[in-house]
């Protein structure tokens, strides 16, 4: 009896074969095609060739980098410090698809499991036990980018945002303004609650009153959600002074203050987070925080591309500090 081949399991299952391998190779696939290839492979009992497997799993020459949107400016100017280092290595570099909620980051990460990559660097905006657990268990370097969950010993990169917050907010009273807004993301994201509590924590010691109608919430972190949210906020008119979630959202409130012929910063002053390109764009230009994320993508790749080199070395935390870069809106 002749052995199963991929061609039959392909058949078997009524995938393509260019599904099955993806799938045996560990690449993302859809749930219910993945689940039909495993069950044909073990109907079948296919067994592929596990020497040309592992050496694969070996020598990918590939880096997955994995960020809740690879459509944010942010994440792409992250993008670019890290590909900028790797284009000096044999490594390429493989994008990881939006992964936005914390069941898209867990498949991805099960699927990272398989040996598709020699590395990752990941910057989850969720803290999950599952998560964790599921990072911890890989068998590859990994460089986190972002808040390190408690118990886990991987290379991190981290950006002190409670102090960007601090810059900001500080900046603003320097500039005369008492009554500061946040226009924030979910508080279920680690920069949702970042920012949360540094914007609460800064007040206070600046001595600046809040109240919770000071605080706006989104439903995410793009400029739709931040442009529909200021759009529902009654009390607009009472606040002297806006700092927003990331330059995504200062663009959608620009929009909106701009559509209600607020003047800015006459009236209200904005301020942003990333430095993005976009803060130079955007009108009046935007006094933001810079969180140096090309600058952070640099020292993961060059922690990644040195743990590969040296596996038994010690995990190191590298702390960036921000900084204010002041521009027309405040």
């Amino acid at each position: 009896m002749r052995s199963p081949t991929i061609s039959s399991v392909a058949l078997h299952a009524g995938v393509s074969v260019a599904s099955v391998s993806r799938v045996m190779n560990g690449f993302a696939a859809r749930p219910e095609t993945e689940s039909r290839v495993r069950a044909a492979i073990a109907d079948l009992g296919y067994q592929p060739n596990s020497a040309a497997r592992a050496l694969k799993v070996r020598e990918s020459d590939q880096i997955c980098l994995s960020f809740a949107d690879i459509g944010n400016p942010a994440y792409v100017s992250m993008t670019r410090g890290v590909g900028r280092v790797l284009h000096e290595s044999k490594y390429r570099l493989v994008l990881a698809s939006s992964f936005s909620t914390v069941g898209e980051i867990i498949q991805q990460l099960e699927s990272m499991g398989r040996g598709y990559a020699d590395g990752l660097i990941i910057s989850p905006i969720y803290s999950d036990p599952k998560i964790t657990e599921l990072i911890s268990q890989l068998k590859m370097p990994v460089v986190l980018i972002g808040t390190l969950p408690t118990g886990l010993d991987v290379d991190n990169v981290h950006i002190d945002s409670s102090l960007g917050i601090k810059l900001a907010a500080t900046h603003l009273k320097e500039r005369g303004r008492s009554k500061i807004g946040l226009l924030n993301g979910p508080l279920n994201t680690n920069p949702g609650r970042r920012r949360s509590d540094g914007f609460r924590k800064v007040l206070k010691n600046l001595r600046l009153e809040i109240v919770e109608e000071q605080m706006i919430q989104a439903d995410d972190f793009t400029s739709q959600s931040a442009y529909e949210a200021i759009s529902r906020y009654p009390l607009i008119s009472e606040i002297d002074a806006l700092i927003c979630g990331n330059d995504l959202m200062a663009a959608g409130a620009l929009r909106f203050l701009s559509e209600l012929g607020i003047d800015v910063p006459g009236k209200i002053a904005v301020v942003g987070i990333d430095n993005t390109e976009l803060a130079s764009l955007v009108k009046p230009t935007l006094t933001s925080v810079d969180l140096l994320a090309e600058s952070r993508g640099e020292l993961a790749a060059n922690l990644l591309l040195d743990r590969i080199a040296n596996p038994k070395r010690a995990s190191k935390k590298i702390v960036v500090q921000p900084k204010l870069i002041v521009r027309s809106s405040t």
